[in-house]
């Protein structure tokens, strides 16, 4: 038996990539404690061996309270994907991502850490609870769009109109009996969120606007019924992804090489391309990205779904 800390890392895009480092590393009687972001944390309520889960944001690691509370315990492994002060917690063991040599997505950098022949493909751990508040969505739905327009910062997030404008296209199309979601992941979600809803209301479509009433995990049990999901370089695209939802991921600043969403049924698209795009001019990258070749994407995406 043995004790396992998992440092999840600050990002929660990154937390999801991450989760297969954690179901990779536990095993029988196994026992797991968990730090992450607040809103990460539902990821992990029914992760096998949890005992513990705690919350942390930046003030509470940065005064050392967390790592005094840590410090006082002996963990066999330490997982550290967040670094810093928490990533220094005495274990026997800690694995942490290494840079390389090539670029990497994230799935293989952390098989790389723990001598895995196989990428560490994202793990959902969904509960009862999670699935009861999806089938309340979407029980009665025979699709189901889901836009997932937020991102940790604004250069990292495509235009609410045109985010309106493809579920507005693809609504009036192939998805004409859709049931078209808006999701969010965190509190800086919600004025995107609001924008596009009174954008699809002013065409007479109804947009069910979640904005936080889902965890994130209930999230993932809504992913598992998507015929498609649209979002930026996000927590919940890599959720959709993980789900085997059809996802599409908008790139700009950010490297799909390192960061697509990992799933069976996923593509990522972006106007130039990342080695084209300085840092000083990163903001606009994701004005590249047309509606055009969002739609084109989805429909592609659709399409070897079997939809016609």
């Amino acid at each position: 038996m043995a004790s396992i800390l998992f440092l999840a890392p600050a990002d929660l895009g990154e937390t999801v990539l991450a989760t297969g480092a954690l179901a990779h590393s536990v095993g029988d009687r196994d026992s797991v404690t968990v730090i992450a972001a607040p809103e990460a944390l539902p990821l992990f309520r029914a992760a096998p061996g949890l005992e513990e889960s705690i919350a942390a944001d930046a003030s509470l690691a940065s005064s050392g309270a967390l790592w005094l509370r840590l410090g006082a315990n002996a963990f066999d492994m330490a997982i550290d994907g967040r670094g810093g002060l928490l990533g220094r917690v005495t274990a026997k063991r800690r694995i942490a991502l290494q840079p390389g040599a090539v670029v990497q997505h994230r799935t293989e950098a952390w098989a790389q850490a723990f001598g895995s022949e196989r990428s560490l493909a994202p793990v959902l751990w969904l509960d009862d609870k999670a699935r009861s508040a999806a089938t309340a969505i979407a029980a009665d739905a025979t699709s189901m769009l889901v836009i997932a327009p937020g991102g940790v910062s604004p250069e990292k997030k495509w235009h609410v109109e045109r985010f309106a404008a493809v579920a507005r296209r693809l609504h009036d199309g192939p998805l004409a009996n859709a049931r078209v979601v808006l999701l969010g992941a965190a509190a800086r979600d919600g004025n995107t969120l609001n924008a596009i809803q009174s954008s699809l209301d002013a065409d007479g479509i109804a947009a069910l606007n979640l904005d936080r009433n889902l965890d994130l995990l209930a999230a993932a049990a809504l992913m598992e019924r998507a015929t498609l999901c649209i979002g930026n370089d996000n927590a919940l695209t890599h959720i959709a992804a993980a789900a085997g939802a059809p996802t599409l991921a908008i790139f700009g600043p950010t490297d799909e090489r390192v960061r697509a969403p990992h799933g069976p049924r996923t593509r990522a698209v972006r106007g130039r391309s990342f080695a084209e795009v300085s840092a000083l001019d990163g903001a606009r990258a994701m004005e590249d990205v047309s509606t055009d070749a969002v739609e084109a994407a989805a429909l592609e995406l659709l399409r070897a779904g079997g939809l016609r």
